[in-house]
């Protein structure tokens, strides 16, 4: 029982936090931030002029997505991404996602092909214009608009989780592999699936799309290192 009332929700604060995490995010992804590199949390505040509220924040934010380790007493380290654990990740992307879209495929509407449709161009548009972040963010909408067609919170959740510990290897190989086209071509064959309604068609593209992606960054995180095992950017 609540006995007593809960104090108003700072939404300045908020969406600080939010801003603060979201170029946190960015400097990861790009590399700014090394993997195994810890955070100077003092120095990032000073820059970005903020409390070290927002910074703490932030970072538990992080962890959450998979980007960040949170360490008692020694402090917050970028994660340090490997072959195997990129493996273990796209697995389970290509188990779930395949099963979700065979089983949205029958409940897209016209409507939704539409948007999909107006999404593939976009993301062209993106590419075209070496505007990765819009391409990263419209091609999430692309997979998942397909999957919201079930209505299924929990799925979406889990969903959401794994794409977001995908984002540091996506971001990685739209800036270095720059295969646009042929990504592009698997989001049309992809569609073109939806909307003769062939379920199994679909589910085996969905799972080729993934596992595609998969390799190429296997082939290149590999070739970033002579060992095998974690990568390090040097």
């Amino acid at each position: 029982m609540i006995t007593k009332s809960f104090g108003p929700i700072e939404e300045h604060r908020r969406t600080l936090a939010a801003q603060v995490q979201e170029r946190i995010r960015e400097a990861i992804l790009k590399q700014t931030l090394k993997p195994g590199e810890r955070i100077d949390q003092n120095l990032l505040a000073e820059q970005l002029q903020v409390s070290m509220a927002p910074i703490r924040e932030a970072l538990k934010g992080l962890e959450a997505e998979g980007l960040v380790m949170i360490q008692p007493r020694r402090g917050a380290f970028v994660i340090e991404v490997s072959l195997t654990d990129m493996d273990k990740l796209y697995f389970s992307r290509g188990l779930i996602e395949g099963e979700a879209i065979y089983n949205a495929v029958p409940l897209l509407t016209e409507n939704d092909f539409t948007e999909l449709e107006n999404m593939t161009k976009a993301m062209r548009r993106a590419t075209d214009a070496n505007d990765i972040n819009t391409y990263i963010s419209l091609n999430r909408q692309f997979h998942t608009h397909i999957y919201e067609a079930l209505d299924n919170q929990h799925l979406m959740q889990v969903i959401q989780l794994l794409w977001e510990r995908s984002e540091l290897y996506r971001f990685r190989y739209m800036f270095v592999t720059r295969d646009h086209e042929r990504i592009h071509q698997e989001h049309d064959d992809i569609l073109e699936a939806c909307r003769q309604r062939n379920q199994e068609l679909a589910k085996e593209r969905a799972i080729q799309h993934i596992t595609l992606t998969q390799h190429a960054l296997h082939d290149q995180l590999k070739g970033d290192n002579s060992h095998r095992g974690d990568f390090h950017d040097h």
